[in-house]
């Protein structure tokens, strides 16, 4: 079995793990809170940990770079520079402690957060994915443990500080940190003044609808469109699986000067992931919205529907701007992301306010549309990735589309997108069984 398969499948079963119990934790918080307390709760309560959790970006400013340098520096063997990139990265997060006089909460939130995003990402450029996976699962069950209090913020606290605590004690009994040295300081800066604007730009577009409602339209709004982004945002968590299991790889194919590898890596997984993506879609399409109304107690509107395809088009993106920024066209994939979270926040100070809920998910739509055209304008270019990846995807937009005349009409669609993709239906199924082959 080649080192390269070992990683995939060590690192996505970590991944899998890790992530989902993260994904489901926004979902699980979201769902307990609207039941307790009502929606405009979900929606003040879900105003503040997302702003923590933007905050929580510039805390981790040398996250990504981390985890690209870690991969890099482990591929050539050198063990110091990985030590010195790791004392630098993991200093930043606690700056977040200046901000507890504007907001304990937000101060507390935003710094355990920066620390688990630094964590996760110096860990997976070391190809340990499996570490964090062992961290969140301890932190799961403090988080469920937070909800006997009538504290809102008390199990995102205890998540944060498991998975901080965790981090810390393994770095130091690992000997992960060294003398900081100024060369590495200057070649994360240089990595990161461009990938932390990306990282920014993708979290802004995450977390800002939670926010901008609460603030541009009600906190009922906010309860409203916490609860349909909070699940739809569950199906974010494939790409990142493949996110964190592979961006050590395109690093490590890009130190051994391997493109060919990454433009293949980049075509082959975007079409699997849309494929696969989308047949989760088709069905929560048909079932999703009548099961979370009795889950969240109160009827969500067809913005679920808008921000399942929103998520998708997220989704359809993801393989190449995950190329793009690990290797030296990190510029352009952080330019792209930047004009998108543009384009979503003028649709958002234009909408939010005479359209509620739909102007948010429509506001973020827009932002992920632009998003996905830059990247696949740029990735082609500089990359060779062909635009028939996206094919996939396209297609299936343009079946789930017919939801908004009735369901019929989209389960109709949806048998007609399984004809017409039965190759990735093939492609899919050998993947998964060179994968499981791999691991016997």
């Amino acid at each position: 079995m080649s080192y390269e398969k070992k990683l995939m499948v060590r690192h996505s079963i970590a991944s899998i793990i890790a992530l989902a119990l993260f994904g489901a934790s926004r979902f699980i918080y979201s769902a307990v809170i609207s039941r307790r307390f009502g929606v405009e709760a979900l929606g003040i309560a879900n105003s503040l940990i997302s702003q923590a959790f933007l905050i929580a970006i510039p805390l981790s400013f040398f996250a990504v770079a981390l985890g690209k340098y870690a991969s890099e520096f482990l591929a050539k063997g050198e063990n110091s520079r990985i030590r010195s990139i790791a004392t630098w990265g993991f200093s930043f997060p606690f700056l977040g402690i200046l901000t507890a006089p504007f907001n304990i909460y937000l101060a507390l939130l935003s710094t355990l957060r920066a620390f688990q995003l630094t964590f996760r990402s110096f860990i997976y450029g070391l190809h340990r994915g499996e570490v964090y996976a062992y961290a969140m699962i301890l932190a799961f069950f403090f988080f469920l443990g937070g909800f006997i209090s009538d504290n809102y913020y008390l199990p995102y606290i205890l998540l944060l500080l498991t998975t901080s605590l965790f981090a810390f004690f393994y770095l130091v009994k690992n000997g992960l940190f060294g003398r900081p040295k100024a060369r590495d300081f200057k070649l994360l800066v240089n990595y990161s003044s461009f990938a932390f604007l990306g990282t920014l730009s993708g979290v802004f577009l995450v977390q800002g609808p939670y926010f901008l409602s609460e603030k541009l339209a009600s906190p009922r709004v906010a309860g409203i469109v916490s609860a349909s982004l909070s699940s739809a945002f569950l199906l974010t968590y494939l790409p990142q699986v493949f996110q964190s299991a592979v961006m050590p790889l395109y690093s490590y194919k890009y130190g051994k000067d391997e493109m060919d590898y990454v433009k293949r890596l980049a075509e082959t997984s975007t079409r699997i992931l849309s494929f696969f993506v989308a047949i989760i879609v088709f069905i929560l399409l048909l079932l999703g919205r009548e099961i979370l109304s009795i889950i969240f107690g109160f009827d969500l509107g067809n913005e679920f529907y808008l921000a399942l395809m929103a998520i998708e088009t997220y989704i359809a993106y993801n393989p190449s701007i995950v190329a793009l920024n690990s290797t030296k066209y990190v510029k352009y994939g952080t330019v792209v992301a930047l004009f998108g979270a543009l384009v979503s926040s003028i649709f958002w100070l234009l909408l939010i306010a005479p359209f509620g809920e739909y102007g948010a998910i429509g506001g973020l739509f827009s932002g992920y549309l632009t998003i996905l055209i830059g990247t696949a304008l740029i990735s082609r270019k500089k990359l060779g990735v062909s635009f028939s990846s996206y094919v996939p995807f396209v297609t299936a937009l343009l079946f789930q589309s017919l939801i908004f005349m009735s369901k019929i009409a989209v389960l109709a669609g949806f048998g007609v997108y399984l004809v017409l993709r039965k190759n990735e239906i093939w492609e899919s199924l050998e993947v998964f069984k060179s994968l499981w082959i791999g691991r016997q």
